[in-house]
């Protein structure tokens, strides 16, 4: 009789072990890791920049040979890249208001008895549109540029109370070197310097009905620092 009723009494928990073990709670799995983001360059852009400006004016007038000229400078920047494994292509515009000014004082024959003159120049408005390409270091980027920079001009002389004046347009070629840095995945900061040299012009200066042909070749090295928002 006790056989049976141990027999009895294993043929019970056998039966209920898979309810029982269906009533316990099981445990959760961990949820996967979320995949790292990696840093790209790729995207658009916009930004702010401000720097100095040191240049020369070379002119063939006998009063100016040539005059030095500094000015400090402040605009925007608007661009594109886009990266494939370290190397970093793209486009970039800026638009900068220039206090870049120069003057020189010499003596140039006139009849009789010397001269005394004074030159100027001096840009207020600039801008390059530019082909960027680089070599990306994870969040650094090292960069240059090639592009084509415009610039307006305005010239004066003046000698014993008579002066003349003119204003030109400029095209020229933009070389620049760069470095820039991304605090994170949409603010940098960079560091840049640009050559630009604009070609010989004519430019005619004008004043009291008189007309003068002077040609003029400008010249500019612009080191400025920014920061840039890419979306």
């Amino acid at each position: 009789m006790r056989s049976i009723l141990v027999a009895s009494g294993l043929a019970a928990v056998l039966v209920g072990a898979p309810a029982f073990a269906a009533d316990l709670p099981t445990r959760k799995e961990a949820p996967p890791m979320p995949a790292p983001v990696l840093f790209t360059w790729t995207g658009c852009y916009v930004g702010l920049h401000v720097g100095g400006d040191f240049g020369h004016v070379s002119a063939g007038d006998p009063i100016n040979d040539g005059t030095d000229t500094s000015g400090m400078i402040g605009g925007g920047q608007v661009g594109c890249n886009y990266q494939t494994q370290n190397f970093v292509i793209g486009a970039e515009g800026e638009l900068w208001a220039s206090g870049l000014r120069g003057s020189v004082t010499s003596i140039a024959p006139a009849g009789v008895a010397p001269l005394m003159g004074t030159a100027r120049a001096k840009s207020e408005v600039a801008g390059d549109v530019a082909l960027r390409g680089g070599f990306a270091m994870d969040r650094t980027l090292f960069y240059g540029k090639l592009g084509v920079a415009l610039a307006n001009y305005d010239f004066s002389a003046d000698a014993v109370g008579f002066g003349v004046s003119a204003d030109e347009n400029y095209t020229g070629l933009l070389l620049g070197l760069g470095l820039e840095y991304a605090v994170d995945m949409h603010w940098s900061l960079k560091a840049e310097y640009d050559y630009i040299y604009y070609p010989d012009k004519t430019v005619n200066f004008a004043g009291g009905g008189f007309t003068q042909p002077v040609s003029i070749r400008p010249t500019e090295n612009l080191i400025k620092v920014g920061a840039n928002y890419r979306f």
